[in-house]
């Protein structure tokens, strides 16, 4: 499940993982960003990953991995979370997008908005 944080704003959009994304949660969330990028122009994304448990498939994993592409037109994305595999994870696709990618953990969650703002942090 997800929703779009309240200090979504300008295209600057905030979205936060809560438990388990299933395979239609994402085919959803992508929706609504496809959406959003034809009614703004370019977004920054800020993911919460705080409360996420994981990705409910297999199957939601290659979807995800698929559509990879699509983030090659989102200049920033901040993925804030408490995993150590996040911090990996942003590392690990950083050198494949196109985009400025940068882990942060749930106390600098003020700190990414800004960053993904394009704030001076």
């Amino acid at each position: 499940m997800y929703h779009v944080l309240s200090e979504s704003e300008n295209g600057n959009v905030g979205i936060k993982i809560q438990r388990k994304l299933t395979q239609d949660d994402y085919r959803l969330l992508i929706s609504y960003i496809d959406r959003l990028k034809q009614e703004v122009g370019p977004i920054r994304l800020l993911w919460d990953m705080t409360e996420c448990e994981g990705l409910n498939s297999q199957g939601l994993w290659e979807e995800l991995t698929k559509q990879l592409h699509q983030f090659h037109e989102i200049p920033q994305v901040a993925v804030v979370g408490e995993r150590h595999w996040m911090d990996c994870g942003t590392k690990v696709f950083h050198p494949l997008l196109k985009t400025s990618v940068k882990y942060f953990t749930p106390d600098q969650l003020d700190t990414a908005w800004r960053w993904v703002k394009g704030e001076d942090i």
